[in-house]
């Protein structure tokens, strides 16, 4: 059996590589093995420059890195709309409207139910408690709520990608609400700078612009269903105590750059303003900017003389 089997092994015999080849064979593989492993790592740079370069162009999409964009709106008032609509053309964002309760309803509601605030102040509680809920039942994760009466920087989009940076860096994904707007000086509020900080607001107030999570808003729904029977607070002085005793993750943005147009003549159907309440300054408003580029008056937002910050 092993004299039939010589005849085959002998030429294998034969096949053996010289030492010279066989230092080239194992040099190649390692070359091989070291460029694998560079692309490895190359790949993985590249990932996550993608990974950063998507938070950036998540945060500059048309609903600004939320699900949605919630304008708070009464639909007779076209004015209010025309105005948001500018700013929604210019900065190409995708808004949707919800429809605020007027102060009628509000009367009646707060006749039905006990409810112990009324009017003017009962018809914003309840329009932005209606966005709660919204988000609950439809099961949106995240929505940046603005009321009709916002103008905003004209470098929106960087600004608000640097926030965005800057909340995901310190919190993830683990904040509750986040102010891009608001109309006092908060104890926790940095000193004025050219550049948007990001700090954990302690008493925050006015709600023109600001965003929040489902979570959030499911917790809100309820607290402020329960308070509108036992405590006759606006809904703003109800969030502020709120993030004050820590009961939320509260967010804010100095220098905000999303505010209110407060002019007694331009008052918010949603908030009492009384006049010259505009707290905060635009260092580029659009509104203003939108005017003076425009050849045509009929394209004017009905109020966008009154948002000039000098």
């Amino acid at each position: 059996m092993k004299q039939g089997l010589e005849p085959r092994l002998a030429p294998i015999d034969r096949l053996r590589l010289p030492r010279s080849w066989t230092r080239a064979l194992v040099a190649t593989v390692l070359a091989l093995g070291i460029l694998a492993a560079s692309y490895s790592v190359v790949v993985a740079w590249r990932q996550a420059i993608q990974a950063n370069s998507n938070k950036y162009y998540r945060a500059t999409n048309t609903t600004l890195g939320f699900q949605k964009i919630f304008v708070l709106n009464m639909p007779q008032r076209r004015d209010r709309r025309q105005n948001m609509s500018a700013l929604a053309r210019f900065h190409a964002l995708h808004l949707t409207y919800a429809q605020t309760v007027d102060r009628h309803e509000a009367d009646a509601l707060a006749a039905a139910n006990s409810y112990l605030i009324n009017g003017t102040h009962l018809a914003c509680y309840l329009s932005h408690l209606r966005v709660y809920q919204r988000m609950v039942r439809d099961h949106i994760e995240t929505a940046l709520i603005l009321e009709d009466d916002v103008d905003v920087e004209l470098d929106l989009k960087p600004r608000h990608a640097a926030v965005m940076r800057e909340v995901g860096r310190r919190y993830g994904r683990d904040w509750d609400m986040l102010y891009l707007g608001h109309c006092t000086r908060d104890s926790q509020e940095p000193a004025s700078s050219a550049y948007v900080s990001l700090y954990e607001a302690g008493h925050p107030m006015c709600l023109h612009a600001y965003a929040v999570t489902r979570e959030c808003a499911r917790r809100l729904a309820v607290l402020l269903e329960e308070r509108l029977r036992t405590v006759g607070h606006d809904i703003d002085l109800v969030l502020a105590v709120g993030a004050g005793f820590g009961v939320s993750t509260v967010l804010g943005t100095s220098p905000p750059y999303m505010v209110q147009i407060g002019r007694q003549e331009v008052a918010s159907d949603l908030t009492l303003l009384q006049d010259g309440d505009t707290a905060q300054r635009l260092h580029g408003s659009t509104l203003f900017h939108l005017r003076r580029r425009s050849t045509d008056p009929r394209t004017l937002p009905a109020y966008i003389e009154l948002s000039r910050r000098d």
